[in-house]
């Protein structure tokens, strides 16, 4: 029998999967997410896969070979306040870091939260003061021992903060990045008075310069490990139950895989561990379809995620924002909003609001039929025509047209004094203009021109909504790949295993330096790229990795002297020369004057080096993929359905997955209704069928 590719996103309302077997085809299930029990929304769609097979679910679990997904656990943890109560240890004079904080008070706020500036103030911190324990200790920026750690100061701040709740410890002292031998310590003094207690050290987790964004992710990670190794446990075990024999492997918010052991460790790094499987399954089928800029979007039930392929690469953020805390880990860069199929709709104060609240997978929307009686974006679909009640998860769920109407009617048609139809296109035509608008932000806010891009459209809802929100921007295509409903669950499957080591090492060229290599010794530079290539290479090949297949990607933060904000500047030599060293320099200019303008840079000033970055990453044994899946060229006339568009009941011709074949040319307004999900080819576009099965939407 042949061996099996998995992966699997639990997202907010549904469960994705894909099969992808020893031949490269590539099968889709979909299935409700169990907030309460996750593993069995994954169980679930593996019957479905098991079943498609003829096969037993245990014999189909047991040739799985490599078995990857990703998790909401740390987001919801965070977003829900559902995380271990942290017992903080700084260094004495210190322990208001997380008080005072850094940045903005609107950080993390919608627009409407914003405007309210009555009650803008700065979020709760993380660990509140009376959790936080300073201790006597100091060591100075170049590692040296200028105050011994005071050990019995360490144990009298462990048992006031077990007095005042602690259930994990966070240690993070001023510059121990440079010398980690005082949280060491105090790590070891833990372990003598909490014997067993979870202890996040900065200096091993995140050992970077800036104590406030050190101090914060790893109080962070500290109050995430336990309920992550929770969930991952169970998670394991479940499926080991069920005859899964491979280690599952977790998507990181770097876009790169990691096992379970490893990621307890480093929880903070999977809060975007769902939404950037996407980005990287677009960047995989855009290099082979040709886009190299692509805005990725993705529209499930709950959220509306957005990022960029930029020259075929990803764009990645040095922070990772989750709710409104910011924290100090690469990721691939995710901007989201609370716009989804199962996004609620409500009319406040005489106007209609969309989101952020959502129904969820239970209830879900009115038409689900599971309890649910507030309209969302979903039911507004399906009373304009565009979703088929009969065909909804592969026809597996029924949907209700009268409690959608019904929902609608009560909630915002009466209200508004409209139509139900006129209330269902108000709510459709505000979430679009919504995403719109949250595309724009990505793109032209950052200096970037839509038309420049490919819309990559996609999750359960996205192919539906795309053709509106798509064509406001301008773009010159939007592209529904064939993985769409199950689009980030593929990305994960396309992962690798990775790495990521960095390590703060501030190095400075003094004011008017010419040749920068002088004062940023070559040797030094390479020096401390090869200690963090080492520990990467480690870490992987303890996970399995032939240390022959790993890869490693450099690159430096770089600033300008008495600056805050830094740069990312990729190194692509194996070993830096003086040339490097100094073309590095170049290529910081010209990103900084690409992002602030020309002549905004100042090289006479001097430039600093603050963080030094390794990515490793090693392929994960995966069969080649084929996501194609073309119909019948005999296939009958498509059929037709009354859509509620434009304030008007129109015809639009409806296709299903067998009329689908290369070339096919599709006219709008049109509908295409594939198993597991729905697109929309609007007035005054068209689509055509290429040559993998995605389907392209262009403006006529």
């Amino acid at each position: 029998m042949p061996n099996y590719y998995v992966a699997s996103d639990i997202g907010g309302t549904f469960t994705d999967t894909v099969v992808i077997d020893s031949a490269g085809t590539v099968g889709r299930y979909k299935s409700s997410t169990v907030p309460d029990d996750p593993a069995q929304g994954v169980l679930d769609t593996l019957v479905l896969a098991a079943e498609e097979r003829n096969r037993p679910l245990p014999d189909f679990l047991a040739d799985i070979e490599v078995f990857a997904h990703g998790t909401t656990v740390a987001t919801n943890a965070m977003l829900e306040g559902n995380t271990r109560t942290v017992g903080l240890i700084q260094t004495r004079g210190f322990g208001d870091t997380l008080t005072v904080m850094r940045g903005f008070k609107g950080i993390g706020l919608d627009e409407e939260s914003i405007k309210r500036f009555r009650t803008l103030v700065k979020q709760p911190p993380v660990v509140p003061p009376q959790l936080t324990a300073e201790v006597t200790e100091r060591i100075d920026y170049a590692g040296r021992v200028v105050c011994p750690l005071d050990e019995d100061d360490v144990r009298r701040a462990v048992a006031e903060l077990r007095a005042a709740g602690a259930e994990v410890f966070a240690v993070s002292l001023l510059w121990s990045f440079a010398n980690a031998t005082h949280e060491k310590r105090v790590a070891e003094i833990i372990e003598e008075e909490v014997p067993g207690a979870s202890v996040t050290l900065s200096s091993e987790f995140l050992p970077r310069i800036g104590e406030y964004e050190r101090t914060l992710t790893t109080a962070v990670n500290a109050s995430l490990r336990p309920v992550l190794k929770t969930s991952l446990d169970s998670f394991e075990k479940t499926l080991a139950k069920a005859g899964l024999k491979t280690g599952p492997l977790l998507m990181q918010s770097n876009g790169g895989l990691a096992t379970f052991a490893e990621v307890e460790k480093r929880a903070a790094a999977t809060v975007l561990s769902g939404p950037v499987g996407g980005v990287v399954a677009s960047q995989f089928l855009g290099a082979r379809n040709g886009y190299r800029n692509i805005v990725t979007t993705d529209m499930g039930g709950t959220s509306f995620d957005v990022g960029l392929v930029l020259d075929g690469r990803p764009v990645m953020s040095n922070t990772t924002l989750i709710g409104r805390d910011e924290l100090a880990l690469p990721s691939v860069a995710v901007r989201a909003i609370g716009a989804g199929a199962g996004s609620i709709a409500s009319v406040r104060n005489g106007v209609l609001q969309v989101g952020p609240e959502s129904a969820g997978a239970r209830p879900g929307p009115a038409c689900y039929g599971r309890g649910g009686t507030r309209p969302t974006v979903a039911d507004a679909d399906l009373v304009l025509g565009y979703l088929n009640p009969d065909n909804f998860l592969g026809g597996r769920l029924k949907l209700d047209v009268g409690k959608a109407r019904a929902a609608i009617d009560e909630h915002v048609a009466t209200p508004a004094g409209l139509t139900v139809e006129q209330a269902a296109e108000g709510i459709k035509t505000i979430v679009d203009a919504r995403m719109a608008d949250l595309v724009r932000q990505v793109t032209v806010e950052q200096g970037y021109d839509p038309t420049d891009f490919a819309v990559f459209a996609y999750g359960g809802a996205g192919p539906l909504h795309a053709f509106s929100y798509g064509a406001e921007l301008g773009c010159p295509r939007i592209v529904v790949p064939i993985t769409a409903s199950v689009h980030s669950a593929f990305g994960i499957g396309c992962s690798d295993l990775t790495m990521v080591e960095e390590l703060s090492k501030p190095m400075q060229t003094p004011p008017g330096t010419t040749d920068h290599s002088s004062a940023l010794p070559p040797a030094e530079l390479n020096a401390t790229f090869e200690e963090l290539s080492t520990r990467a290479r480690r870490d992987l090949v303890a996970a399995g990795a032939d240390k022959n297949s790993i890869r490693y990607a450099k690159s430096v933060e770089l600033r300008f002297r008495a600056q805050i904000h830094v740069l990312t500047v990729p190194i692509e030599a194996d070993v830096l020369t003086a040339d490097d060293v100094n073309a590095m320099i170049e290529r910081f200019v010209e990103i900084y004057e690409g992002r602030f303008g020309k002549g905004a840079a100042f090289l006479d000033g001097g430039v600093e080096i603050t963080t030094f970055r390794v990515v490793a990453t090693s392929p994960v044994p995966r069969a080649e993929f084929d996501t194609g899946a073309l119909g019948d060229a005999q296939a009958p006339e498509p059929g037709t359905r009354r859509v509620f568009s434009g304030g008007e009941w129109r015809d639009a011709a409806v296709y299903r997955t067998e009329h689908l074949r290369e070339g096919l040319r599709i006219d709008g307004l049109a509908i295409v209704e594939l198993r597991d999900t729905t697109v929309v080819i609007g007035p005054g576009q068209d689509a055509q069928v290429d040559a993998f099965g995605d389907l392209v939407i262009q403006n006529r």
